[in-house]
């Protein structure tokens, strides 16, 4: 099945549409990805569990974000986010034939998408119809400092890449700084998506929550302090004791930043569409649970990962990044 992009011009310097250059010729053009002709396979059966954002405990919620109002996505995160732009302009996925890459930059600067398609914040701008400008990088953690594995100077993932985190990718952000005047508080959506790496490096050899939720706090806080109106969180798609517990302090401290600044906040729990998923897959149209053994090569794969949950082992393929990014949007509008 193949994809037929449409690409339009992006002018670094007029992030927004709107924004009114004095030095047009010195603008310089280039060419993203915003829109996609496409046949979805699999169709979104579950619907939020709508909570209270008065809660203790993390929920889905919407404080008043519009996504409708939205031109602009700034997103941080790992695997399941990463476009492998870093940052910068991203290429196109490859899905024909099937690539592990999808046709992402590679090296120890950029990671390929984990994924055979688009992403789900991707998606999610495509949807919208906003600009996306992704710092997401695979295997990234919300703080190193925190756990035992990646605590003891610079430390790589399991595929030879310089392992990030949430301050790295923020300050990245900040140091661009040619997108940050041209960055409208009430049209720019920050989304952050962390938490899977973080139990992982937990389970390998410990660590200290109390430092990643103070950290991912103070990392809102950050970008708050640089324009931050809008937020955009996702809830891990598994349910851990000790991410559950994070997960509920975050909760108190996006409550405690509302009550302060009136910044708005989405929150979104992707374990209510992960179990929803595992409990009757084929009501959504799939027939296989991954697509691939190893994110290193395309042998002994599926026929048509289209229907397979995920592409490679723990990262979801193109087709539940679909519906990934539709479950966003049903939150966002129903909570």
């Amino acid at each position: 099945m193949l994809f037929r992009a449409i690409l339009v011009p992006f002018v670094v310097g007029s992030v927004l549409a709107g924004h009114h250059d004095e030095h047009p010729a010195h603008k310089t053009p280039f060419q993203y990805i915003t829109a996609v002709n496409r046949t979805q396979p699999i169709k979104l059966r579950a619907k939020p569990v709508c909570g209270s954002f008065s809660s203790q405990n993390f929920t889905e919620v919407n404080t008043g974000v519009d996504l409708n109002a939205t031109k602009t996505i700034v997103t941080f995160g790992d695997s399941w986010t990463s476009n492998g732009s870093n940052g910068t302009i991203p290429f196109a996925p490859i899905v024909f034939p099937p690539n592990p890459s999808a046709g992402a930059r590679q090296g120890n600067n950029f990671r390929a998408r984990a994924s055979n398609s688009y992403v789900w914040v991707e998606n999610l701008a495509n949807t919208i119809g906003a600009k996306l400008i992704n710092y997401a990088v695979g295997g990234a953690v919300v703080d190193l400092s925190a756990y035992n594995s990646t605590n003891q100077g610079v430390t790589y993932t399991s595929d030879n890449l310089l392992r990030v985190d949430f301050i790295d990718q923020t300050n990245l952000f900040l140091e661009q700084g040619r997108f940050l005047s041209d960055l409208d508080p009430d049209t720019t959506l920050y989304t952050v998506h962390f938490g899977i790496n973080d139990y992982t490096q937990y389970q390998v050899a410990g660590g200290d929550w109390n430092i990643t939720s103070s950290t991912y706090l103070r990392q809102l806080g950050i970008l708050q302090a640089n324009g931050a109106k809008n937020f955009l969180i996702h809830w891990l798609y598994e349910e851990y004791n000790v991410t559950n517990a994070f997960q509920d302090v975050i909760q108190q401290g996006l409550q405690a930043a509302h009550a302060e600044n009136g910044t708005n906040f989405i929150t979104v729990d992707f374990f209510n569409l992960f179990s929803s998923i595992s409990a009757k897959p084929e009501y959504y149209g799939y027939n296989n649970n991954t697509c691939l053994i190893s994110q290193n090569f395309t042998t002994f794969g599926c026929e048509d990962p289209d229907y397979s949950i995920f592409y490679i082992p723990g990262h979801p393929s193109g087709t539940t990044h679909e519906i990934m990014s539709e479950y966003t949007i049903l939150a966002a509008e129903t909570c």
